[in-house]
């Protein structure tokens, strides 16, 4: 399989993380999204915000579009990232999405929202993030995939989930 998995969330999903453990355990690279921009443009994500939301939004559709064209990457997105419909279609070419839904009463206990520009005004900001995401993530994912059990076999979840998706939709 050459496609790339992205995965797709609220901040505090667990992207990241599951990314890096589902590229190791394939043997595939690693790219965090919010990490690629910030080598590529050098600057934080909280600096790129201090300029404006759409600065920010801008420079994830920029690079969207970029990664959006490699292979066999295990891409772990922004929480916006389904804000512009461009940046999902620029990773759809050669991705399988997965929608990795975490309780959001598991992300309000676990993340420290000090570190995350739109959820810094608290708990209320990462109910309101997911009212207004939730039907985008479904909408735009391939896969859904719930995010309550260990780490280790979520990532198996996920790994059997998109090999099946992959076997009857491109064979």
């Amino acid at each position: 399989m050459n496609k790339n998995i992205v995965l797709i969330g609220m901040p505090g999903s667990g992207k990241s993380t599951l990314g890096k453990i589902i590229a190791a355990k394939l043997k595939k690279a690693f790219i965090d999204m919010d990490d690629y921009i910030e080598l590529k443009e050098k600057k934080t994500i909280g600096e790129m915000f201090n300029i404006n939301e759409e600065y920010f939004r801008d420079m994830e559709s920029k690079y969207s579009a970029i990664v959006g064209k490699l292979s066999s990457h295990i891409i772990a997105t922004g929480g916006g990232i389904i804000k512009r419909k461009e940046n999902i279609e620029s990773l759809k070419k050669n991705s399988t999405i997965v929608f990795i839904n975490r309780p959001v009463e598991n992300i309000v206990r676990d993340i420290n929202m000090k570190t995350r520009p739109l959820l810094k005004d608290g708990a209320e900001a990462v109910y309101r993030l997911y009212h207004e995401r939730i039907h985008l993530y479904k909408e735009y994912s391939d896969i859904e995939v719930i995010n309550e059990k260990e780490l280790e076999e979520v990532a198996n979840i996920i790994i059997k989930k998109v090999g099946e998706w992959y076997e009857n939709n491109c064979n």
